[in-house]
């Protein structure tokens, strides 16, 4: 190498490495800057924890709170139509909604469970949490009842280990947002029986808002005590109050006997730092709780798919409150359930052309499920998770859409959409383009209708009363 040129590459390199170290402090300083915001908030955080009881013994002001939005209440049909024998020839437009990718969650690790001493049911699994030694009133139903009893459990260091106790719990069974607070409330529920809800709700508030949720107490006009939650997601047909434009969502103890008609809810007034708090996040990964088999075997056209779901994890999810369409796609309870119908199909549908898969596939959808609108099965809407389709013998039109696109990405390995028609959730998938029947264009490629609710239909047949309207994407595969 001549002088000039190891002259030119010590350069380079010094400028590399100045470069990198800049590039290391800043990134030392963005972190320290980042810790310092952390530290700044949690200190004001303690001091608004500090003076809670004052803010619950203040001025509680009245709100009218919205009745819980519906994500769609066309009516569903009460049975699923039948295909004609043709698929039809014209495209279809389609309204470009487009949600956030599908990121697979990231898996804690499971905590060390603490010594077990008090036992209580959670949707009939026995837990143990250590006991603690803390009293609530009787009945609490007053902004002072409410302050009186914050100002005891801050009093009482077992309120302290409670919190810690029930996170861990919560951790160690990998937990979600949502599902902490439902930890929380049938802890309450089992070790205060003899108290009234109210009073049970106002220990929920307290463990919640020391979790580092936020939380906020309130009350309806017969003084009735109730949680209200920020979630990340919309949540359907709850009931909610407005705080700075954000939803807060209204939750209440599985004994209090709410009016459907009442919808004035009094609440404190808080510094708006509090709003900062974490929100509740209802997406689900894998849970580990015991498990309890319950085996299925499904079957239609050449096609079998057998397995065991986990029967204590059906009443967990029962109630679960109702999410977008998309959150569902986005949520994975069991993990190696799914691997094990991916690849039972997989090697049943190896070898086929790409769209014989996909029509496959769909028919063994569409005719392997008894269809039975939630209505007619459950009485309330409730979309299932996938790995609630294998468990009940039932499903309707979003149930189905959610399992197919599903399988058709992972399977198949086809681009799709789940898309959404007033009344009716349907999918789209990207085959060749010299296929034919109801389309649309999106982003360059063409999506043909492939409806797992259209009994007998093949890819690009769209149900007849759909022809004309554009449906709205609710995730996509990709």
């Amino acid at each position: 190498m001549s002088k000039k040129l190891l002259i030119l590459a010590v350069a380079a390199a010094s400028v590399l490495s100045s470069a990198a170290q800049q590039k290391n402090d800043a990134k030392s300083s963005f972190e320290e800057f980042r810790k310092g915001l952390m530290d700044n908030y949690n200190s004001f955080r303690d001091g608004i924890l500090a003076d809670y009881a004052k803010f619950l013994d203040g001025v509680w002001v009245e709100y009218n709170g919205f009745r819980g939005q519906e994500r769609d209440n066309t009516p569903k049909p009460q049975t699923p139509p039948v295909a004609a024998p043709e698929p039809a020839d014209t495209p279809r437009p389609v309204v470009n909604v487009v949600p956030a990718e599908p990121v697979a969650p990231e898996m804690p690790q499971p905590a060390t469970p603490a010594k077990a001493d008090f036992p209580f049911s959670y949707h009939g699994i026995e837990m143990h949490i250590p006991s603690v030694d803390i009293r609530l009133m009787e009945r609490a139903s007053t902004p002072s009842d409410f302050a009186a009893q914050w100002r005891a459990l801050d009093a009482n260091p077992d309120a302290e280990k409670l919190v810690k106790n029930l996170q861990a719990l919560a951790k160690n069974h990998k937990f979600n947002d949502y599902l902490t607070y439902d930890l929380a409330t049938a802890f309450a529920t089992a070790r205060f029986p003899g108290v009234s809800p109210s009073s049970r709700t106002s220990l929920v508030h307290y463990i919640m808002t020391h979790m580092g949720y936020d939380a906020r107490l309130g009350a309806n006009s017969g003084g009735q005590a109730l949680l209200m939650l920020p979630c990340k997601q919309m949540v359907y047909g709850h009931m909610y109050l407005m705080f700075d434009n954000e939803k807060y969502y209204v939750f209440a103890d599985p004994a209090a006997n709410l009016s459907t008609t009442d919808t004035r809810i009094s609440t404190c007034q808080l510094p708006k730092a509090a709003s900062s708090a974490a929100k509740l996040d209802l997406r689900l990964q894998p849970i580990d709780i015991p498990f309890k088999a319950k085996p299925f075997t499904i079957s239609y056209g050449g096609i079998e798919i057998k397995g065991e779901t986990n029967e204590l994890l059906m009443p967990i999810l029962y109630r679960y409150p109702q999410m977008p369409i998309s959150d569902y796609a986005q949520s994975e309870l069991m993990p190696e359930l799914r691997a094990s119908v991916v690849e039972q199909l997989r090697s049943q549908l190896s070898g086929k052309e790409r769209r014989e898969a996909v029509d496959q596939l769909l028919q063994f959808v569409q005719s392997g499920f008894e269809y039975a609108t939630d209505g007619e099965n459950h009485g309330f809407e409730k979309p299932y998770f996938f790995e609630e389709t294998l468990y009940y013998d039932k499903c309707d039109c979003e149930d189905r859409v959610i399992f197919y696109t599903y399988l058709l990405w992972n399977v198949l390995g086809v681009e799709n959409h789940l898309i959404a028609y007033p009344g009716h959730e349907s999918a789209s998938v990207s085959v060749e383009s010299s296929a034919k029947g109801d389309a649309y264009s999106y982003g360059g490629k063409t999506f043909y209708i492939s409806d797992p609710t259209y009994i007998g239909a093949k890819t690009g047949m769209c149900m007849p009363n759909y022809r004309t309207t554009s449906p709205e994407i609710d995730h996509i595969y990709k």
